[in-house]
């Protein structure tokens, strides 16, 4: 693409033999690591393995009430079967809970400090955030290595990944927003309200600082004294994505002749991409209800299909959607290397499809927003060149130009995901050209 590549080898037998143990501390949004890698390196048998854990945490990193937590386990083995074939199996699981920080405005910043959270408050006498981002999507690769001959290799891999991302906060209804930093808890509200004498602001000001934080207790004593006996006025939930994808691709490598090298490969990739609501906490309560309180009638209703339903912790509410998205790609580049000169030319071809399809039908987009929507096709293709001039041993010069169409992104498709299948109006494929330059 425009800027290279990256890799990352997984192959057992590429691992240097041996152990490495490090912790390190540091003050960022963790405050400790502990980190153990060993590999066997390739045994006479033919078998290699390498294995590694981490653990990354902090009860509180550098803002107020973040804490931190994350673990790591990668195992990779690999069996040599003969001089041409080789398979590894490789496994990473990696898990990461944290408690975000809230952007703060300047007015809020010189109340407060730098530091400030308006995320988090205290219950049972510990820091509680609102905001915590969970990440869980293990991931299972198979490779296989083939020397067709000294001169060609073809290495294919199949991977699964699942799993799912969740970002907790706090919905409401029936009630104040529970956010600190809500603009009628500040003093700049009044100032543009006018009015209000200095000292008056001051005092504001001062309130502000003695509820700067979630008061969770409040939002218990309100479930309980809900207007609609069990139904909470206030939930904590989390917008959850969960992931299913396989991948599969083929490199081919090939020394057509002493000059001439030949790399080629194909890319397959299917997703299934389902996002929702989850309720995580009802805070007391027994149920919350499905609606949006913003509107009313049929608009209120998350799902028309089963509209006013209560719902409990580990429920769905609020939106419901899968995303389908459906990849091919492939690519061949030639590489001339010659005494005063090398150079490449490479071609690329992607075809990508994209999907919505609603398991809800919303209240607003009742006709829209419910099953399986109008499916978006991109094909793309990309030409790529390069020389290098040698002018002696020592000194080089480099140019690189490209021209490539890419598909947009799967959530950039979608205009308003959450709410219906309607595709971003206009949605184009984007236009790369890119060049560059280098004495060396």
């Amino acid at each position: 693409s425009a800027l290279g590549t990256q890799e990352i080898n997984t192959r057992a037998s590429f691992y240097r033999p041996g152990t490495r143990i490090s912790m390190s501390g540091t003050n960022t949004n963790y405050s400790w690591r502990m980190m153990g890698t060993h590999a066997s390196g390739m045994n006479k048998d033919g078998w290699a393995f390498v294995v590694s854990a981490s653990r990354r945490w902090a009860e509180e990193g550098y803002f107020e009430g973040t804490d931190y937590s994350a673990n790591s386990l990668f195992a990779s083995v690999e069996k040599k079967i003969n001089d041409k074939h080789s398979l590894n199996l490789t496994a990473i699981y990696a898990q990461n809970s944290r408690g975000k920080n809230s952007p703060n405005t300047k007015e809020v910043n010189d109340l407060m400090g730098i530091k400030y959270n308006s995320y988090w408050g205290w219950q049972d006498g510990k820091k509680r955030n609102s905001r915590d981002k969970d990440v869980e999507e293990p991931i299972v690769m198979l490779s296989h290595y083939w020397k067709i001959t000294e001169k060609t290799t073809l290495n294919t891999n199949v991977a699964f990944q699942t799993g799912k991302i969740g970002n907790s906060r706090l919905d409401y209804q029936l009630g104040n927003n529970p956010d600190p930093t809500y603009y009628k808890n500040l003093p700049s509200y009044y100032s543009n309200l006018g009015g209000y004498t200095q000292d008056q602001l001051t005092q504001i000001g001062n309130g502000f600082r003695s509820n700067s934080q979630i008061d969770w207790n409040a939002m218990y004593i309100a479930n309980q004294n809900s207007a609609f006996p069990g139904r909470s006025v206030y939930v904590l939930y989390e917008d959850r994505t969960d992931d299913n994808q396989l991948s599969a691709n083929t490199i081919l490598n090939s020394s057509i002749s002493e000059n001439v090298s030949l790399t080629a490969g194909a890319n397959f990739k299917k997703l299934r991409s389902h996002n929702h609501q989850n309720l995580l906490d009802l805070l007391g309560g027994q149920y919350f209800l499905d609606i949006d309180p913003f509107y009313t009638g049929n608009a209120s209703q998350s799902n028309l299909n089963n509209p006013n339903r209560q719902v409990g912790e580990g429920d769905t509410y609020g939106y419901n959607y899968l995303l389908h998205a459906l990849t091919f790609d492939g690519f061949t580049q030639f590489k001339f290397t010659y005494d005063k000169a090398d150079f490449y030319l490479a071609q690329s071809f992607s075809r990508t499809e994209y999907q919505r399809e609603g398991l809800y039908r919303n209240g607003i987009y009742a006709d829209n927003s419910f099953g399986k929507g109008e499916r978006v096709t991109f094909e793309n293709f990309g030409f790529k060149g390069g020389l290098t001039y040698k002018l002696n041993g020592r000194n080089y010069l480099d140019f690189n130009g490209l021209y490539q169409t890419k598909a947009p992104s799967l959530r950039n498709s979608f205009s308003n995901a959450r709410m219906n299948n309607t595709i971003t109006p206009d949605l184009q494929s984007e236009s790369i050209t890119s060049a560059d330059a280098s004495y060396i």
